[in-house]
């Protein structure tokens, strides 16, 4: 199936020109028929002659109802135009045109309808007017006497086999523009699918908000399937959700895989004609949604913006909004997506945004997973043939080249500690060994960086086994003596940082740091810890504790109230 999306002035024949070629009226609404005015979406369906299914959308046309038709308009990429002929080109055709020009919807074509109401000169202008303003075929059309229909079919056919199929990237993304509750059934949700497929009892997030529900039944073109591709319009029965917790403007969604957000940094496009202060309040069109955003201009050309919602949603680079004044009621910009997740700092923002899609990524969060990356970028390989890769993360080529020389400079006259490195490079350990892990000049032994050109007593297999036998037993360990290690090993071990000698007990260095960062994290939990916490909590005896508390005491990490510690100044929340 392919959605296709009316667009015109009011009463220029759409709704007319969907129930003549599809057989369904899409005015849903006694108040819409009784009035002869579309106020809110309607769906119908047809084959065309290639054997294509098409899911039409229709929308409103009057003024007061644009925001009626940009929750129709949201998730489609092609677009059938209505004029009519004997009115020509109008304002709503003009401001549609800007929204489906904004939303970046690229293929249409135009009906020109009403065409026994005028002469064959008025109609031929009218013709090359829309075709001038349109780019896209136009067909004369008359829906009262059929007239036209076939070429309609025809042209439309022919337009959706030139329009890019619809992109499954593993992310489905379901607008909902319809929240009902069917007899029997339950919550039923409808929208068109993008990004990716959805299947019967696959688990579904409604964002925002994370509410979580079951897909009980699929339906499309009034077919029950157990699996639906994107680019169809459905209506998903959901399970575990009441309908009444449940609006236009929600997104159904694969939990976890996007970023739910109500700041974004974007690209603006004002409309010709209209200006944006560098603060303002808009109306965002977002998906089938609106509400009202704060929108800050980030640069002097008006390029780049920071819009903060006032709800979030689930969006990634790439999505297009549409910016409309709350005032004036008309549409002022759009907005697509650049970033987000942006750094709060906006002074160097705009020279990030015009980085390529995962240079930009990386600009702002340097360490970036794959799942990172997909859920930040739209695409996990948003970065591939830009970042390194180190370990498990996707890392800018300069962090990596600022990691390895920094390291290089603080073990040309030795060696350092693993922690004391990753402290000076700004990053953690487990970053820091998937820096270093492709660099010749550099060799990390246990907790120690050295240059790969020296040589260290961590070769000895003496020292092997001692320090073996230390991570064995990281918090009750051997004596050095047990294991067979002379009181010189023991030196140089310390010299290199890699044991620590407290109160006359021999530690890996490791295990104090483990040690450090648990205890941390259970005084600060905690307010307060006793030495049989700090017992239970790294499960040894009080001969170990004890060196390893003062220890922690000496270096901030607790301070000693009576026979409780409590938080000292670096004490980390966990």
């Amino acid at each position: 199936m392919r959605v296709v999306a009316t667009a015109g002035h009011v009463d220029h024949g759409k709704s007319s020109l969907v129930l003549a070629l599809t057989g369904t009226d899409p005015d849903r609404f006694p108040e819409e028929k009784e009035r002869g005015l579309t106020i809110d979406l309607g769906f119908a369906f047809c084959t065309l002659p290639s054997g294509q299914v098409v899911g039409f959308v229709d929308v409103p046309g009057h003024v007061r109802f644009v925001k009626n038709m940009l929750a129709g308009a949201g998730a489609v990429d092609v677009a059938l135009l209505v004029v009519a002929a004997n009115e020509g080109w109008m304002p709503q055709t003009e401001e549609h045109m800007q929204i489906l020009d904004l939303l970046d919807v690229r293929h249409g074509m135009v009906a020109l309808t009403k065409a026994a109401l005028v002469d064959d000169e008025t109609r031929e202008l009218a013709q090359l007017e829309v075709a001038e303003r349109t780019g896209w075929p136009v067909v004369v059309v008359d829906s009262v006497l059929a007239r036209g229909l076939d070429d309609v079919r025809a042209t439309l056919d022919a337009v959706l086999q030139n329009a890019p199929p619809p992109r499954d990237v593993g992310r489905p993304r379901l607008w909902v523009d319809r929240v009902f509750a069917a007899k029997g059934a339950g919550t039923v949700v409808t929208g068109t699918l993008t990004g990716g497929a959805l299947a019967r009892d696959e688990e579904v997030a409604l964002e925002p908000g994370d509410r979580r529900a079951r897909i009980r039944r699929i339906e499309s073109h009034h077919e029950q399937l157990d699996r639906v591709t994107p680019g169809s319009r459905v209506a998903l029965n959901l399970a575990n959700v009441d309908h009444t917790h449940l609006e236009r403007g929600l997104a159904v969604v694969t939990p976890g895989q996007w970023a739910v957000v109500d700041t974004v940094d974007v690209r603006l496009r004002v409309l010709p004609g209209r200006s944006l202060p560098r603060r303002a309040t808009v109306h965002a069109h977002a998906g089938s949604g609106e509400q009202l955003a704060r929108l800050r201009v980030l640069d002097d050309e008006g390029k780049f913006g920071r819009l903060i919602l006032t709800t979030p949603l689930p969006l990634a680079p790439g999505d297009r909004l549409v910016l409309r004044s709350p005032g004036a009621q008309t549409t002022v910009a759009g907005a697509e997506v650049l970033d987000v997740a942006p750094a709060r700092r906006t002074l160097d923002a705009a020279e990030r945004l015009r980085l390529p899609l995962g240079a930009r990524v990386l600009a702002a969060r340097p360490w970036c997973t794959r799942a990172e990356m997909a859920r930040l970028a739209g695409d996990e390989h948003a970065a591939d043939g830009y970042a390194a890769a180190a370990g498990s993360w996707l890392v800018a080529p300069e962090t990596l080249a600022r990691v390895r020389a920094r390291a290089g400079e603080m073990v040309e006259v030795g060696r350092a500690m693993l922690s004391t490195v990753a402290a000076a490079c700004g990053i953690d350990a487990a970053r820091l060994r998937a820096a270093l892990a492709g660099d010749p000049a550099l060799v990390i032994e246990r907790d120690i960086v050295r240059d790969a050109r020296q040589a260290g007593v961590l070769e000895d297999p003496a020292a092997r086994k001692l320090l073996d036998a230390l991570a064995a037993s990281p918090h009750a360990p051997p004596a050095p003596a047990d294991v067979g290690a002379s009181l010189s090993l023991v030196r140089a071990l310390v010299r290199e940082g890699a044991i620590v000698e407290l109160d006359g007990i021999v530690f890996a260095t490791s295990a104090l740091d483990d040690a450090r960062e648990r205890i941390g994290r259970l005084v600060v939990q905690r307010e307060s810890i006793s030495i049989a916490d700090v017992r239970d909590l790294l499960r040894t005896s009080r001969k170990y504790i004890l060196p390893i508390v003062n220890r922690m005491d000496a270096e901030g990490v607790t301070r000693r109230r009576g026979d409780l510690r409590i938080p000292g100044p670096r004490a980390q929340p966990s």
